[in-house]
């Protein structure tokens, strides 16, 4: 349970026992691609106040800081979580990193908001969850889909058995990822940095949302390809497999990031009493509800709940801001999250299975024990880097 946020009195005022909710002050922890959204989704709380931007790149934070109006930069990770004023932090770094600047937080009394994945080995992650456990803080892994409208509508369908029973899925992502995206980068595409690739980078929340409505998957088969690989990259550029609900259902799961497309997602759920099919793109679309009558109302009544695209990359959608205003909130009164560590250690986990059972198949080109690519470069502890 996290510990109480503190209040403070107001100033001087004719009702002395008014108090007000002390900002949450935050510090953003590698300011590549995704950045702008954390900023984004704090900056649109009333009552936080963003003050560090970080990266190992002192010129990328300044440039972070510049656009955004962040009061102060820095390139050493230990002057952010030695700042008393700083409440919580988001990790936005190489998969790598994810652990060690956790935990390293975790322990300096900050509430942490990571990127996807929570850590590189499901051992790292329930350390990281049982340390947010003992020191009273808040842990969430950015799991931003599930707050999508769409997303949230069809979770309710599935607990109000519009759709029967599940029996099956589909599920796909198709990007695109240039050489440049992974030569340019010293941990993209590499197994110590990264971990994997298509599955753990772009094919994550794709497999978390579909885990998320079938309450829980496990792994019947997988195998990974090295097809098309992209700037030197070691790891794998597509990934199918056959996953299992709880009751049954079969789900298949393909990711791969040698498309000609840039960004398309598709998640289909097959009941004994209705279908759905819809996307996580921006905006996140429903483009099929068929079944009873009490499942076309219900599906004309999510209409078009869509936002303007917040600052940064358009697929990574709106909802940042929606799981950072929960993060908040659980901050402040302790609810449990709809992403909270746990939930990203279970992700974590069927991810980690997957790519167990390709490399059991033997069409994986290596696995996530692989020595370090020769673009892996050693990392201080003071160093932070881009997320992505």
């Amino acid at each position: 349970m996290p510990l109480p946020f503190p209040y403070c009195r107001r100033r001087a005022t004719e009702r002395p026992e008014e108090f007000c909710v002390k900002p949450l002050v935050h510090a953003v922890v590698g300011c590549g691609r995704v950045a702008p959204n954390h900023v984004d989704g704090f900056s649109a709380l009333p009552d936080a106040e963003l003050r560090w931007a970080c990266d190992r790149d002192r010129a990328r934070a300044e440039a972070l800081a510049r656009e955004y109006g962040l009061p102060h930069v820095t390139s050493d990770v230990r002057v952010v979580l030695a700042d008393p004023l700083v409440d919580s932090v988001s990790i936005a770094v190489d998969h790598a990193q994810h652990y060690e600047l956790a935990a390293a937080a975790l322990r300096a009394g900050k509430h942490v908001l990571v990127e996807k994945p929570l850590a590189m080995t499901a051992e790292e992650g329930e350390a990281l969850t049982a340390l947010a456990e003992r020191t009273g803080r808040v842990l969430s892994v950015v799991s931003q889909h599930r707050y999508d409208p769409v997303v949230a509508a069809v979770r309710e369908w599935i607990a109000d058995g519009l759709l029967g029973r599940l029996v099956s899925g589909t599920v796909s992502l198709q990007c695109g990822r240039d050489d440049g995206y992974y030569a340019d980068s010293y941990w993209r595409g590499t197994f110590a940095g990264e971990g994997g690739s298509a599955l753990v980078n772009q094919g994550y929340h794709a497999l978390d949302v579909t885990r998320w409505l079938t309450g829980g998957l496990t792994v019947v088969g997988a195998a990974a390809g090295h097809t098309a690989p992209r700037g030197g990259m070691e790891t794998e550029d597509t990934l199918a497999a056959v996953l299992r609900g709880p009751q049954g259902a079969l789900v298949t799961y393909q990711v791969t990031v040698a498309s000609s497309i840039t960004w398309r997602t598709r998640i289909e759920l097959v009941g004994t009493e209705g279908s759905v099919l819809f996307d996580l793109d921006h905006p996140g679309t429903l483009h099929v509800a068929e079944g009873g009558d009490a499942l076309r109302a219900a599906a004309r009544d999510v209409g078009a709940q869509v936002a303007p695209a917040p600052a940064g990359i358009g697929y990574y959608g709106i909802s940042h801001r929606r799981q950072i205003a929960d993060f908040a909130a659980a901050v402040r009164d302790g609810h449990p999250m709809t992403a909270d560590g746990a939930a990203g250690l279970g992700t974590l986990r069927l991810l980690r299975e997957m790519y167990r059972a390709a490399r059991s198949e033997g069409a994986a080109p290596g696995g996530s024990t692989a020595a370090p690519g020769p673009r892996v470069a050693a990392t201080a502890a003071a160093a932070t880097a881009p997320g992505g």
